[in-house]
C-alpha cells in the first residue's frame, strides 16, 4: 500500500509541475512574441520602417525632379542656341565649299 501511495504522490508531484510549465509557457507566449526574439524583431522593425521611410523620400524627390519646367528660356540656354546656329552655318559654308569646289576644273585653269 506504500508503494502504491507513493505512486500517487508522485504523479500528483509531476502534475503539478506540468501545470506550472504549462502556465509560465502560457505568459512568455502573451508576450510580444518569444522573449528571446523580442528586442531583435522590435529592432528590425524600426529599421524596416526608417528604410521604407528613406525609399519613400528618395522617389519622391526623384519624381519632384522630373517636373522641372524646361520650357523657360534661360542664359545658358540663349547661349546653346548661339553655338548650335554658329556650327551650322559653319557646316553649311563646308558644304557650298565642297561643291563650289567640284565645278572647279585645273586643266581650263592651266591654260586660260
Amino acid at each position: 500500500m506504500a508503494e502504491l501511495m507513493f505512486g500517487l504522490g508522485q504523479t500528483k508531484k509531476k502534475k503539478e509541475t506540468e501545470a506550472k510549465i504549462t502556465q509560465t509557457k502560457k505568459e512568455t507566449w502573451k508576450y510580444q512574441g518569444r522573449p528571446d526574439e523580442a528586442v531583435e524583431s522590435q529592432v528590425r522593425a524600426q529599421q524596416h520602417i526608417r528604410e521604407k521611410q528613406e525609399k519613400a523620400t528618395r522617389t519622391e524627390t526623384k519624381t519632384n525632379l522630373r517636373e522641372v519646367n524646361m520650357a523657360i528660356d534661360t542664359v545658358e540656354s540663349e547661349v546653346r542656341k548661339e553655338q548650335h546656329e554658329r556650327e551650322k552655318n559653319w557646316k553649311e559654308t563646308g558644304k557650298q565649299q565642297k561643291t563650289a569646289n567640284t565645278n572647279f576644273d585645273m586643266a581650263r585653269a592651266l591654260f586660260s
